[in-house]
């Protein structure tokens, strides 16, 4: 446990000692988990702490496809050879989003630890239904460059937000037991979406030309909308908060005897981390496993047998 603190000293170099040995009694909690067997679908339906994760993840995998982003990468050229671009200009303009769409992301890589996973993913859904009502509108009035402007608006807003969060925010949300699962089930919601966008998309565009994209106004709308109401922040919370955001009010206070769920699972490490440093910095890393058990993370349910 002292090297790992030594680490997390090195990593976190404004860290204080307190959130040191916080995060290290974090660690402890998932390792503890981590001795009990994986969930299935069952044990997931079962327990709110564990289907609620698994339902916003999902969410969160969707907005990623249903934002709009294939219609635009895959079809970009036809669609601005329908607003009256040149093919050889239309071709041009489409290598280059997908230059902005990798250039953009470097920069949010850097914001996300900073600005948090929720501010991140609102703000780039959000900029994408204004960029879409832009888009929309320059189509139908024939003002083509500010089409193109608008479709660089949306990519820049995608690889800003969705097309960062979606691929990770799903073990951050989960515990360890449950990631497996989890991280199947929104990852596979995640590709479904994409193959019925791509499928769809050049119905609804032969159906709707130049309005075709105020579709994805509206549901990126939506998401953001859902990111703001569903989803928590996961930046900097222990597994044991964010558990906490989705249980039941009247089950945020669990039964001691839910701590018993942890000490059962076979082989697991001590669920607090025995550090040779002193008393108070002991007494600071017990409070905040007793947090992290009080607040519901364990519950007998998902004891291992």
């Amino acid at each position: 446990e002292g090297r790992a603190a030594e680490a997390l000293r090195w990593f976190r170099a404004r860290a204080t000692d307190e959130q040191i040995w916080k995060e290290v009694s974090s660690m402890q909690l998932e390792l503890s988990l981590s001795a009990c067997e994986s969930v299935g679908l069952r044990e997931v339906a079962r327990d709110r702490r564990l289907w609620g994760p698994v339902l916003v993840g999902c969410g969160v995998n969707l907005s990623m496809q249903l934002s709009g982003i294939d219609a635009v990468l895959y079809y970009s050229t036809k669609v601005l050879q329908d607003a009256g671009i040149a093919l050889e200009w239309a071709q041009v303009y489409t290598v280059l989003i997908s230059l902005v769409n990798v250039l953009v992301t470097i920069p949010a890589m850097m914001l996300m630890d900073k600005a948090g996973r929720k501010v991140i993913q609102s703000l780039g859904l959000g900029g994408m239904c204004m960029a879409y009502l832009i888009m929309t509108t320059a189509l139908v009035t024939g003002q083509h460059l500010v089409a193109v402007g608008a479709m660089f608006g949306v990519v820049c807003c995608f690889a800003f937000g969705p097309g960062c969060i979606a691929w990770f925010i799903v073990a951050e949300l989960t515990p360890v037991h449950a990631r497996g699962f989890a991280t199947t089930v929104g990852l596979g919601s995640n590709w479904l979406a994409n193959f019925l966008v791509a499928f769809a998309f050049p119905h609804v565009l032969a159906a709707l030309h130049a309005w075709t994209f105020g579709i994805f106004a509206v549901t990126t709308l939506l998401l953001t909308v859902f990111t703001l109401t569903c989803l928590p922040e996961t930046q900097g919370r222990s597994v044991a908060e964010i558990s906490d955001f989705f249980a039941p009010a009247t089950a945020r206070a669990v039964p001691t005897a839910a701590a018993a769920a942890v000490a059962s699972c076979p082989s697991s490490p001590p669920l607090l981390p025995k550090l040779s440093r002193s008393d108070s910095w002991h007494s600071e890393t017990s409070t905040a496993a007793s947090t992290a058990v009080s607040a519901g993370l364990f519950t007998p349910l998902l004891s291992c047998e």
